[in-house]
């Protein structure tokens, strides 16, 4: 081989290796980012650090029912419980996030598939507080609940609109509703469990410019009233928990519009029984360009927030 004809052999194998190699880099990147979903609050809201500083909150994947834990300069929070039959699993997500203490347990209503996991907390963890709204139910699992408050000796704490408190001396919380009880006296066609979830406790946490709205199992009728009692800079959210596991009976139009938020998850279960999220709820989200996550089909949902900015992204 002549020398002009091997320079032309060799620049033309570099060409292809070098081609060769960006495709692989370009790759690598769309493969990150199909694996982390930012929220768009800001440029830098894919960079967010994870520091030692920084939030993170795990809508946990326990089918059909409701654990959000929340994790702060090494201390930790759980919002609801799961059901009965996922105890195991809370526990084992719990234990993959290192918890060993729980320093604070909201219980939004008194419903199994949110309260069902505390037996086992009960069992695993010292819990050094808990928070719950104060609705009685005739159930075992509520009597145990309130039994073992009593002979741990955990403070314990019922929450009302209008009350607010923090969590790990920078998360502050603001409980927006139950106020006045939701009854059949005050309020008509309402089964005892619409009744129940409209009790819900609803409660904005807030870190910096940060914002969550968690719902519980509120419903269009407690959605109408804090509609009624809030302006549209209180209501709002960066993302909303949303609630009922995304069920018709809540996520009105209009109360979705006042949140505005731009991130909205399901915590709900593989082709559970009730259909879960409604195709209404998911059509009114959609309108109002709400991105969504759901543990039935993303598993545990991460969000990490320095107080600026935020990332959002899914376990599959």
């Amino acid at each position: 081989m002549n020398w002009h004809k091997w320079k032309q052999s060799t620049v033309a194998v570099a060409v292809a290796l070098c081609l060769a190699f960006m495709a692989f880099l370009s790759g690598c990147s769309q493969q990150q980012a199909s694996q982390t979903d930012s929220g768009q609050k800001g440029a830098v809201a894919a960079t967010v650090a994870d520091s030692d500083a920084a939030l993170h909150v795990y809508m946990l994947n326990v089918g059909q029912a409701d654990a959000t834990l929340i994790q702060y300069k090494g201390q930790n929070m759980l919002i609801d419980t799961g059901d009965v039959d996922h105890r195991d699993e809370l526990v084992k997500q719990l234990k993959e996030h290192h918890v060993k203490t729980l320093d604070a347990v909201m219980i939004s209503h008194p419903h199994g598939d949110h309260m069902g996991g505390m037996a086992a907390l009960f069992k695993a963890f010292p819990i050094k507080q808990i928070y719950d709204n104060g609705q009685a139910a005739n159930t075992a699992m509520y009597k145990n609940y309130l039994k073992n408050i009593k002979n741990k000796k955990i403070p314990y704490t019922v929450l009302k609109r209008g009350d607010s408190f923090t969590f790990a001396g920078d998360i502050a919380f603001q409980v927006l509703s139950p106020g006045e009880p939701f009854t059949k006296k005050n309020t008509q066609g309402l089964s005892e469990s619409g009744l129940t979830n409209n009790n819900s406790i609803v409660c904005k946490m807030t870190y910096g410019d940060f914002s969550i709205l968690f719902t519980g199992d509120a419903q269009k009728e407690a959605e109408d009233q804090m509609l009624k009692l809030y302006d549209k800079k209180t209501l709002h959210a960066d993302v909303l928990k949303v609630g009922h596991h995304g069920s018709k009976t809540s996520s009105s139009p209009a109360f979705v519009q006042a949140v505005s938020p731009k991130e909205g998850t399901i915590s709900c279960g593989v082709n559970n029984q009730y259909k879960f999220p409604h195709k209404p709820t998911l059509d009114t989200l959609k309108k109002n360009h709400v991105n969504v996550y759901r543990t039935d089909q993303d598993g545990v949902i991460s969000i990490l927030s320095d107080g600026k900015s935020y990332q959002i992204s899914k376990e599959r």
